[in-house]
């Protein structure tokens, strides 16, 4: 019966990687999606009542992808290399989408970089600072991640910067960090750590181009201080439209 079971299971799988290369993976349902990746993490068996726990509790697959490993294992079925497994797909496809866009774009103008930016950090959930390295041309040509899980970039190693400057020869740098839950607008920490980081760019001969933040309604220059780039589909956008259509529909009912 066991053995029935698991040719049952074997199909089942086969049948569902054949439809998502038929139709593309964003044409399967979100239970399929979820199970579609579950057949990567768990080599056999039926992954079915598991996705649906997962979906019980986490609603998307993104959520999914994205939750602490700590909290996956709070679901049954999940222990912790599973959990591992299934928070590093996260990790391959950004790896992935980052390396594309960086051989297939080759960032020059400033509309591209913030869009190679926007791609890096607008989706991150834990706070990250990185490099941007800028050739003679003005043309994106490295990028390092500092640090990863702080909440100031003053703690940023400094030998990581001289490094990475030193490493690439490089002329100029735009530096970068998230505010993964908030807005881009800078806090006291953050001109602090700005004016503190300019003068270590100055003395090494390297030319801070911009210090960036990304928060959730889009990409703030520190440098020249304002909002470079808005998220037109960000929550913010989202909830000053609904006021907006909220007060015309009141408009309309006082005529």
């Amino acid at each position: 019966m066991e053995k029935k079971n698991e040719c049952i299971h074997s199909g089942h799988r086969k049948r569902l990687m054949e439809l998502a290369y038929r139709s593309e993976f964003e044409n399967l349902t979100t239970i399929q999606q979820v199970e579609l990746v579950l057949c990567y993490v768990f080599p056999r068996g039926d992954v079915n009542p598991l996705a649906h726990r997962l979906l019980d509790r986490y609603k998307k697959l993104r959520h999914i992808l994205e939750a602490p490993i700590e909290d996956l294992q709070q679901v049954e079925g999940m222990g912790y290399l599973s959990a591992l497994k299934l928070h590093n797909i996260l990790g391959i496809f950004q790896g992935y989408v980052m390396e594309k866009a960086r051989k297939e774009v080759n960032p020059s103008s400033i509309g591209e970089i913030y869009d190679y930016i926007e791609d890096l950090l607008r989706f991150k959930t834990k706070e990250e600072v990185h490099l941007i390295g800028l050739d003679s041309k003005g043309q994106l040509c490295a990028e390092r991640c500092l640090s990863r899980g702080k909440h100031s970039i003053v703690g940023v190693n400094i030998k990581d910067i001289s490094f990475f400057v030193s490493t690439y020869d490089l002329p100029a740098v735009i530096l970068v960090h998230n505010h993964p839950d908030g807005l881009s607008t800078p806090s006291a920490q953050d001109y602090f750590s700005h004016d503190k980081l300019q003068g270590l760019f100055q003395f090494s001969g390297c030319r801070l181009k911009d210090d960036l933040i990304v928060g959730t309604d889009g990409i703030y220059s520190i440098m020249q201080d304002r909002l470079m780039r808005a998220f037109v589909n960000s929550d913010v956008y989202e909830e000053a439209i609904s006021q907006l259509n909220t007060l015309a529909n009141q408009d309309e009912a006082n005529e």
